[in-house]
């Protein structure tokens, strides 16, 4: 083989490498982007997975925890939230699997003192006591509540 003849193959060939890394690059920005998307979904669901024991359930808020103001109510998701004292912060957490489109929501609550629930009609009360952050999920249309969690205002 002459010079003259290896030039053409070299030349073919490095188009093709070229075509090869051009074609990795635009695959590639759309596989990072997901990788993004995936690894920051499980990091929040790491980040509002809060273990601690379950908070108290009463029938009916102690006279304890009763303020001269009257609790503070909001809806979220398909639940009423209300806490005596204190702030909140919610978030929709995504459920497990690649596709899937549904959520279940997470509030933390920097000691409310109470914390009642209503989902379906039916209402839970929590009662942690002042001064301790709660964890209340609702998942499936069942509340739960932790003592734990890492919201301050």
């Amino acid at each position: 083989m002459t010079a003259r003849s290896i030039r053409p193959a070299l030349s073919s060939l490095m188009v093709h490498v070229g075509l090869l890394a051009l074609l990795l690059a635009v695959v590639s920005i759309p596989a990072m982007t997901a990788y993004g998307v995936w690894a920051g979904l499980q990091e929040m669901k790491a980040a509002w997975t809060i273990p601690g024991p379950p908070c108290p359930i009463v029938a009916t808020p102690s006279i304890l925890v009763q303020a001269r103001k009257p609790p503070t109510a909001f809806h979220y998701g398909d639940a009423e939230f209300t806490h005596q004292v204190g702030g909140a912060s919610c978030v929709a957490v995504p459920e497990d699997g690649l596709l899937t489109r549904l959520n279940y929501h997470v509030c933390q609550f920097n000691g409310p003192a109470m914390v009642a629930v209503t989902v379906g009609g039916h209402k839970t009360i929590y009662e942690p006591g002042v001064g301790r952050t709660v964890t209340v999920t609702v998942r499936h249309g069942r509340p739960a509540c932790v003592i734990g969690g890492w919201y301050k205002i």
